[in-house]
């Protein structure tokens, strides 16, 4: 693969996973190690080797992790050959007023990745 064919290939990997809705951002790793380094940039939080791809993201707290992880995955796997690996490094909260993707129209055919209980009190005992 070129330089240019990893390029491209890892910011079309890094754009499909921002697209999932859930996916606060991508994460570069603890110390900034995961990432596909490439002249003049990098691609944080995609790691690209001859026999995976590894996806690092932030999530934001009111998805569940497990079938958002799986839509990441399943957004990636069209694009390489080698098997996809998603790891969620992070959980964050919404700042006030941050743009949310859920109030986006549905994509034909998602699911609804938001846990149930999210954004609802608890309910007190009376």
């Amino acid at each position: 693969m070129t330089t240019a064919e990893a390029s491209e290939l890892s910011e079309q990997i890094a754009a499909a996973a921002l697209s999932v809705e859930g996916v606060a951002d991508l994460h570069g790793g603890m110390f900034g190690e995961i990432g596909t380094y490439l002249p003049g940039g990098r691609v944080a939080g995609i790691r690209i080797s001859g026999d995976r791809v590894e996806v690092h993201v932030t999530l934001y707290w009111e998805y569940a992790v497990r079938a958002t992880a799986d839509a990441v995955r399943s957004a990636v796997e069209p694009l390489v050959d080698q098997p996809v690996y998603v790891t969620v490094e992070d959980l964050v909260q919404r700042r006030p007023g941050e743009f949310e993707r859920a109030s986006d129209p549905p994509i034909a055919g998602s699911p609804d990745l938001r846990r149930s209980d999210a954004g609802h009190p608890r309910k007190e005992n009376s």
